[in-house]
């Protein structure tokens, strides 16, 4: 997919981006073309133009992939780029907390798979929550150099389970690609310190 989005890029002058599996662009509602193939009006650009061209490859396609809207779904998230905006819906943000709640017990023993299958599911969610990282520390302490025994939830992995889960519920704006309101620092005084962290395998790095 990287070549092909290349020749659109360099040879055919197209503005289309590429995440993980996605491919994407803009276009304005007004410059619609028909595409053959499905007999309906398409966005002229991207859109057809990477139809023909995946056509002209010899690239399989189908109907239902190829979206579009002023909100558009890439890789889970609503993607809004009138606002520049990108969140959660509120079905995934609902399955995303049922998911946090049904796993944060404490006492309860959990495999190392489950504790691995939470972890790459709230790395998903960071996407849109990326200030929420902290709150992955315990959970990758607590799978680190493990194998497969089952493992207790403690305190710690409920403690910062429940304090994702609440900023995930208190926090629907997503991300914002020009500015961003969310933890807005200027209320607070001169001496604050902020840190940005990043969550690793091995522990926490500033």
């Amino acid at each position: 997919m990287s070549l092909v989005l290349w020749i659109l890029v360099f040879k055919l002058l197209v503005d289309a981006f590429l995440y993980v599996e996605d491919c994407f662009g803009f276009s304005p509602t007004s410059a619609l073309e028909r595409y053959l193939p499905y007999s309906k009006l398409l966005p002229s650009t991207p859109l057809t133009t990477i139809l023909c061209l995946w056509d002209s490859l010899g690239i399989p396609h189908e109907e239902k992939k190829q979206l579009f809207s002023s909100i558009l779904p890439v890789i889970g998230f609503e993607v809004d780029p009138n606002l520049m905006c990108v969140q959660m819906s509120s079905e995934s943000r609902s399955l995303l907390l049922d998911w946090i709640h049904a796993f944060a017990q404490k006492g309860t023993r959990r495999s190392l798979h489950n504790f691995q299958r939470l972890t790459g599911y709230l790395n998903w969610a960071l996407n849109v929550f990326p200030m929420l990282r902290p709150g992955l520390s315990a959970l990758c302490a607590k799978t680190a150099g493990k194998g497969a025994t089952p493992l207790w939830v403690n305190r710690d992995v409920v403690r910062e389970l429940l304090w994702f889960s609440s900023h995930v519920k208190d926090s629907p704006d997503g991300v914002y690609l020009l500015s961003s309101e969310s933890w807005d620092y200027a209320h607070l005084p001169s001496s604050t310190l902020v840190a940005f962290t990043d969550a690793l395998a091995s522990g926490m790095r500033f």
